[in-house]
């Protein structure tokens, strides 16, 4: 604004944004060491860990209350952040009295709770960045409780749980049963599990038990291969599809009839929107997303022009959308650029915040659906800029239009307008041109930017890249069947596969510069 005095970072004296109403940049808000409460260190939990010299817990904890990132944490204590996420997977451990009062420092753990290096037979709490209690299965019958989400219902799979009799080709091999024959034939979503201890911890590998009778009938063993073991990105997959088949499969005849209206009435038109609070949260959002896809897209002749787009979605229950409706694929491949990462792109505000309390699989579906924007080359940038949050979801062709369509966040009521006003033009261009110049996941391929998206997520590269390969090469329908008639795995397969390819390149490419500098 014009005659207002230009405001600087109070730590580096860079220029601050606009929308910055604080006194200190975004780099150095998510690098400085934050002020902890005396009231963390008194947590037993706390006192626990740091008495037993287990810094991978200690550094989560502290993530978790500060909402620090790991890479935040590791310019505290002067390594790579590459350390940090083994110390807190439990691959790394700290032994050395020195390597602890330098830790002990830098996130400023009060002296009294230091204590001698703990007996080597001193029983190790448990590890919070390995396999959670989400990722084991009892025995024999038992179930896979998925948590509730902020719109999915609490959900319940029935599992049942067997050793493997083999293993080999890269595949779990059970001995069929009348057990597993009568939960093949199943009416409800379940599982099949085989288990198979390696190195002292049994490890799980599921799949849909309905796909267990689509096997040879003269197999004489089911198969379930190695790439659906029960971690945090099949578990994801299968929280995300259990949960919104649940809701939506619950309201279908009722759904069903409100897809055939036309978008106006969804959208609250003339006797607002349809059924209000009788369907389920997961049904509203696939109506309300349906409804604004089919606005934009009937807005093409009056954007007249490719638009670049503002999204709401900030966590993997509402970014999973993109990867099992199917409209969402189809609004995607329509809308997608006719020449790849031509500056038409999409930007998502992704605060620290959610990200600090998002849990894992949560973040493998959230870094997948922008992994699914980039295989359609649409460019993606993520800002971390809280005053920018709650601004609508529009698609903007700078200096003619915009169309405004909101339903992330928004109940039962999602919002569509078409507006030409210069001032609303100008601050949806501003928004979008701050995203770009302060984007999180800055880089000039694809690789690049979901590199620096999964470091932002707290997510193992490396990782990410096998498993996706592993996924993509077997498909995910025998992992987690889609039961309802508007859900499919065919955009999560895209994505998958695209993961693969990319992270690895970009890790190729990047073995390559350290050989040649």
């Amino acid at each position: 604004m014009a005659g207002q005095a230009e405001r600087r970072c109070s730590v580096c004296r860079a220029k601050l944004s606009r929308f910055n109403a604080g006194t200190q940049c975004g780099p150095c808000q998510r690098g400085m060491t934050p002020r902890v409460a005396p009231e963390f260190w008194a947590d037993p939990v706390v006192e626990s860990a740091i008495s037993a010299w287990d810094l991978g817990v200690v550094v989560q904890l502290f993530r978790k209350h500060t909402g620090l990132s790991q890479t935040a944490v590791a310019r505290l204590v002067n390594i790579d952040q590459a350390e940090v996420s083994r110390l807190e997977r439990g691959r790394k451990k700290i032994r050395d009295r020195r390597q602890f009062a330098q830790w002990s420092e830098a996130l400023g753990i009060p002296g009294e709770l230091a204590s001698p290096l703990p007996a080597a037979d001193q029983p190790p709490l448990p590890n919070m960045g390995g396999p959670g209690g989400h990722l084991m299965l009892q025995d024999g019958v038992g179930q896979m409780l998925m948590p509730a989400g902020r719109n999915l219902p609490l959900t319940v799979i029935p599992a049942l749980a067997e050793p493997a009799a083999s293993f080999h080709d890269n595949t779990l091999w059970l001995a069929p049963n009348r057990d597993t024959e009568a939960w093949s034939r199943m009416p409800l979503r379940a599982l099949l599990a085989a288990h198979r201890t390696v190195e002292g911890r049994r490890r799980f590998f599921v799949m849909d038990a309905r796909e267990a009778a689509r096997g040879s009938a003269k197999a004489p063993l089911l198969a379930i291969p190695s790439a659906y073991e029960l971690d945090e990105l099949t578990y994801g997959i299968l929280w995300a599809v259990a949960g919104y088949d649940s809701a939506v499969l619950s309201d279908d005849t009722e759904l069903q009839e409100a897809l055939l209206l036309p978008p106006q009435r969804v959208l609250g038109g003339d006797g607002g929107p349809v059924a209000p609070g009788s369907l389920t949260d997961g049904s509203q959002m696939l109506l309300g997303s349906q409804a604004c896809a089919e606005f934009i897209l009937n807005q093409r002749n009056e954007l007249a022009g490719e638009p670049v787009f503002w999204t709401r979605e900030q966590r993997g229950e509402e970014a999973a959308t993109w990867l099992i409706f199917k409209h969402k694929h189809r609004y995607l491949q329509e809308t997608a650029p006719r020449k790849a990462h031509n500056g038409v792109g999409r930007a998502f505000c992704i605060p620290r915040q959610e990200v600090a309390v998002s849990p894992t699989h949560e973040r493998v579906l959230l870094f997948l659906a922008i992994a699914l924007m980039e295989s359609y080359s649409v460019t993606t940038w993520l800002t971390d800029e809280l005053d920018l949050q709650q601004t609508e979801g529009f698609a903007l062709v700078p200096g003619h239009r915009a169309a405004i369509a909101t339903w992330v966040r928004t109940g039962s009521h999602p919002q569509t307008a078409l507006t030409a006003g210069a001032h609303t033009l100008r601050t949806f261009a501003d928004v979008i041109g701050h995203a770009q110049t302060h984007a999180i996941n800055a880089g000039a391929s694809p690789g690049q930017r979901l590199a620096a998206t999964a470091d932002y997520l707290d997510l193992d590269r490396a990782w990410l890249a096998r498993r996706c390969a592993q996924l993509a090469a077997e498909g995910v329908t025998v992992l987690a069947r889609p039961r309802s008639r508007h859900l499919s795995l065919d955009a999560l397969n895209v994505a998958c596969t695209y993961v693969a390819t990319e992270l690895r390149s970009e890790a190729e490419s990047g073995a390559l510069h350290e050989v040649t500098r």
